[in-house]
């Protein structure tokens, strides 16, 4: 994997609130390390149980803050808001990463796996991404990135569930934007292609990188298109454009999905 991401001090002084954040090998926690490595104070949120403390440790800078809640739980979320809030006194950015993944034929699917898909990939983002909204249109301002993929854009096999679930997040961001912009808050999704996440690593590879070299070749017979530079990218590279968005440079980009997936989407 990559080294730590270089992004100046783009963020200086902001807080940023990065929910999903307790695993080191996943985007989230990526997204925290390149938004403390930028200057901000980070709030990293994930389930009970997670690392986050052990990772908030780990942090360049601060002070930081952990939050052990579940994403799907408004009463949590707004206790969680309340806590960054007394501990950060405001909320600048949020990057909402929060995912799992379960790959299955759609005719094997259950009724229960599919709504738990769509209790963390969708349900939960709406949920904070609520919550933080309406403290950002209160302080007159925010960036928020919310995590979908590209699987949300077009489809692969044994990915209806998960897919559908991150093609109504990046819509979900298309409205949001729409509605917030009157109160100073841009809002995008970033969707990110094969990535060397835990996440990935252990569902498909089940630990063996080398099993990945078909995601990069791609194949016909699975109806799945290749990455033409030729490597998965790292969370890193995720984090970069995460940082991207929530900083000033991106100040006039909202209602957007940006592929980072090596020019595997090209629509």
């Amino acid at each position: 994997m990559a080294g730590a991401v270089e992004t100046g001090r783009a963020l200086r002084g902001q807080v940023v609130l990065v929910v999903g954040a307790g695993s080191a090998g996943g985007i989230g926690y990526a997204c925290a390390s390149a938004a403390a490595a930028a200057g901000a104070r980070v709030a990293l949120a994930d389930l009970p149980g997670s690392s986050i403390a052990m990772l908030e440790r780990q942090l360049e800078g601060g002070p930081h803050s952990h939050h052990a809640i579940d994403a799907t739980d408004p009463d949590a979320v707004a206790a969680m808001v309340a806590d960054v809030l007394d501990r950060h006194g405001r909320i600048d950015a949020a990057v909402l990463a929060q995912g799992i993944l379960r790959n299955q034929p759609f005719l094997e699917i259950s009724l229960d796996a599919w709504d738990a898909t769509f209790s963390v990939n969708t349900r939960s983002v709406f949920v904070v991404g609520q919550a933080v909204a309406r403290r950002m249109a209160a302080q007159g301002h925010g960036r928020m990135v919310l995590i979908a993929s590209n699987s949300g854009r077009m489809p692969r096999l044994e990915t209806a569930s998960y897919g559908a679930s991150k093609a109504a997040v990046i819509h979900l961001a298309r409205c949001m934007a729409l509605e917030l912009a009157g109160f100073g808050i841009t809002v995008n999704a970033l969707c990110p292609g094969s990535t060397a996440t835990s996440m990935m690593i252990d569902n498909q590879a089940k630990g063996d990188l080398s099993r990945l070299e078909g995601v990069v070749k791609g194949s016909l017979e699975q109806w799945r298109t290749g990455i033409p530079v030729g490597r998965l990218a790292d969370p890193e590279d995720q984090a970069r454009a995460a940082v991207f968005l929530i900083s000033d440079a991106a100040r006039h980009i909202t209602g957007q999905s940006l592929c980072v997936d090596g020019g595997q989407t090209f629509y």
